[in-house]
């Protein structure tokens, strides 16, 4: 029952896509722009890489992923994933992750936890094949980034992620029906090319997310670039452990 990181990187981690230009909206959550990008048409498919840090044995990169966009309409980006790992994988993630040490209701509750936030599914029928399944809901523009996860796909209510003409200080907030907020800044942008995407170095403006009464994360960091959209997620836990999920935006590349 401790398969919550594959959840995690899934649904926080195909929130992608984007292209440049200057939003001149003063409403955090009025994202103006262009949608007809090259990465967010029906087919597009992405690249997710799974790192922790401690990692030796390259536990995650055993791991199966399939990111593809399912529809594109009125504005809003559908995007299918799904994971495939096994038992062992799981164990040695509980080992990076230092949570093995804890009770088994401990562990299924964070399980549980992370599946009801992030809408995610998992199927354990096959422990050999286990999955963890989810569509995830963006608006992805030449201007910015917003995702509808923590409205559980409610398109009216959006979480900007991102906008490329904003400065460093910027915050975006969201209340989620549970009462919790959410917070979003703007902590640096990069004055020259110096993100590993590829084979090639980019600019890149990161976004630091609060996480309020989480059982398991500290803090999540998002990396995005005008012209690729999110690149990149670190995802810190309570207990100093970090992962990080780089995605290759195979459409634009």
């Amino acid at each position: 029952m401790k398969k919550y990181i594959f959840a995690m990187a899934i649904a926080l981690g195909i929130l992608a896509f984007a292209s440049c230009s200057d939003d001149n909206s003063t409403d955090p959550n009025v994202l103006e722009g262009d949608t007809n990008l090259p990465a967010t048409e029906v087919g597009s498919e992405f690249g997710i890489y799974l790192e922790m840090e401690g990692d030796t044995k390259g536990v995650l990169g055993k791991v199966e992923d399939s990111v593809v966009v399912k529809s594109r309409e009125n504005g809003i980006t559908t995007l299918s994933a799904k994971f495939v790992f096994n038992g062992s994988i799981l164990a040695d993630v509980d080992t990076l992750l230092g949570i093995e040490v804890l009770p088994e209701a401990s562990r299924r509750d964070i399980v549980n936890h992370f599946l009801k936030r992030f809408d995610a599914q998992l199927d354990t029928s096959d422990t050999e094949r286990m999955t963890v399944t989810t569509e995830i809901k963006v608006k992805a523009t030449d201007q910015g980034i917003q995702d509808f996860v923590y409205s559980k796909g409610n398109t009216n209510k959006p979480f900007t992620l991102v906008k490329y003409g904003d400065g460093v200080g910027t915050k975006y907030s969201f209340k989620t029906d549970d009462g919790l907020e959410y917070t979003r800044e703007i902590v640096s942008k990069s004055t020259e090319d110096e993100y590993p995407l590829g084979f090639f170095y980019i600019k890149v403006t990161k976004v630091e997310e609060s996480q309020p009464d989480d059982p398991l994360l500290k803090k999540i960091s998002y990396y995005t670039n005008h012209k690729f959209g999110l690149v990149g997620i670190e995802l810190e836990t309570i207990n100093g452990k970090k992962a990080k999920i780089d995605i290759m935006p195979w459409a634009i590349l």
